[in-house]
Parts: structure tokens; sequence; C-alpha cells
């Protein structure tokens, strides 16, 4: 490994490890989401009891039994906290605004892979602080759960496409601030649009079948559906709707690649 390669690498490790650092730092803050977190699992589990009410637990709806669908919701409240989100697009907004973006050229370091390390770095501080617990109290005492090889390694992937593509949907949108003046209006769509049709809601298979396999050449359902539905053995999530999800990753990863240089060459010629 060369010397520029090793001193990338590293600057790469040590802003992720700034970012598992701030996490903890803001441990309080953590905290509190993880028991709204939990607030929240308890008052979608009483609603789901209710949809399901009539059945035994194992009444399935669109393939989905009671105890898969309360540990979708449950999963997925937990998923969105320690996932590249919102935070992510302002932080990178704010400092397009203020101009501290520019001394970030100067690390020896792609600028797109800055981002992806603080992201990852971020999201493996909140999860060691949030998510690690609720899935060890949820898994040990809640709804007990068994991981063979193959589900786990299918789980691995479907979670790394997922946050690949969280990524580069919050990344785009920050950087979108250096072509227009406000980029909240973008947020609110991107937040719909995981809503509807990304399966944060309720798991897409309770959908009408027409609204379902539309929904699923979509990017946005790849970054919450298929890996809730991937953990609670989805029928619906087959070897085709990883493929798709991995399309989805590499073409909006390629997507950001020209976006970071379009706007980085009006940072240089223009001055941001």
């Amino acid at each position: 490994m060369t010397g520029t390669l090793r001193r990338g690498w590293q600057t790469r490790w040590a802003i992720a490890g700034t970012q598992v650092k701030l996490a903890f730092h803001y441990r309080t803050r953590a905290f509190a989401q993880g028991i709204g977190a939990l607030l929240l699992i308890g008052l979608q589990m009483a609603l789901w009891s209710a949809v399901y009410a009539g059945g035994d637990g194992q009444v399935r709806e669109g393939g989905l039994t009671l105890h898969q669908t309360t540990v979708y919701a449950a999963a997925g409240t937990v998923w969105v906290l320690c996932l590249p989100g919102l935070a992510l697009a302002r932080q990178l907004e704010t400092k397009i605004r203020d101009g501290r973006i520019v001394t970030e050229l100067l690390l020896p370091t792609g600028f797109m892979t800055q981002w992806f390390s603080a992201a990852l770095g971020r999201t493996a501080g909140v999860t060691v602080l949030v998510g690690v617990p609720a899935s060890i109290a949820g898994a040990a005492v809640l709804y007990p759960f068994t991981l063979d090889p193959a589900h786990a390694g299918r789980l691995v992937l479907t979670t790394v496409i997922a946050f690949v593509i969280l990524f580069d949907f919050s990344y785009l949108i920050g950087l979108s601030a250096f072509f227009i003046r406000r980029v909240e209006g973008l947020n609110e769509i991107r937040e719909a649009l995981l809503l509807l049709l990304g399966g944060s809601m309720m798991p897409i298979s309770l959908y009408p079948a027409g609204l379902r396999d539309a929904a699923v050449w979509t990017p946005f359902v790849h970054g919450f559906y298929t890996p809730l539905g991937t953990l609670v053995r989805d029928p619906f999530v087959d070897a085709r709707v990883v493929a798709l999800g991995a399309c989805w990753a590499v073409l909006l990863s390629a997507a950001a690649v020209l976006c970071t240089r379009a706007a980085l060459r009006k940072l240089v010629i223009a001055g941001g």
C-alpha cells in the first residue's frame, strides 16, 4: 500500500472514529431517542394487534403473521434512528452555506468518501448506543429469532445495500445546496416517498398487488423494506428484489459521484 493510500484510509478511519465519539458525546440525546422509540414500538404493537384482532396471531395477511409484522415495525423504528437520514443532509447543507466545506477539500481523501466515512461512524455509534441494546432486548425477551448462516448473510447483504441507498439519498440532497437555494423541500419529498413506497409505514407485502409490484422497482423500497422484510423472512423479498436493490445502490452511487464532480467544479470555478 502506497503512502497516499495509507494516509487516505487513516483519514477515513479518523473521520468515522470522530463520528463514533460524537455519538457517545451526545448519548443523552440518543438515549432519549431510544426511549421515544420504545414508546412508539409499544404503540405500533397495540395498533397491529388491533388490525389482526380476531385471529390467533398466526393468521396471515399478505404473507405476514402478527408476529412478523410487529417485529418488522419494532425493527423499523430502531432502523430509522441508526441509518443515515435528514441529519446528514442538513449537516452537509450547513457546511456548504457557511463555506466550511472548502476546508474538507484539503483532506487527503475523496470528498464523497469523507462523508461516507462520517455516515458510517455515526451509524456505528448510534447502533452501539441504541440499536444493539434494543435488538438484544427484542430478540432475547420479546421475539426470539434464530439466524442460520444463509439468513444472516442475506440480512447483512440487504443491510449494506440499504445503507448505501440511504446514504446516497441524504448525500445527494445535501449536495444539492450547491445548485438550489433551499433543500428542505427535497428532504420532505424523500421522507414522504420513504413513508409511502419504502415500507416505513407498513410492510410493502401488505399493499395491494399492483402498488406492491410497482413499489419494488423504486429505490425507496430497498432502503427500508428489503432488509426488514429479510429479517422477518417476508416471502415477497426474494433474490429478484435483492438484485434490484443492488442495482439501485450502484446507480445512485454513480449519480452521487457525478454530482460531486459537478459541485466541486462549480466550487473551484465560481468559488461556491
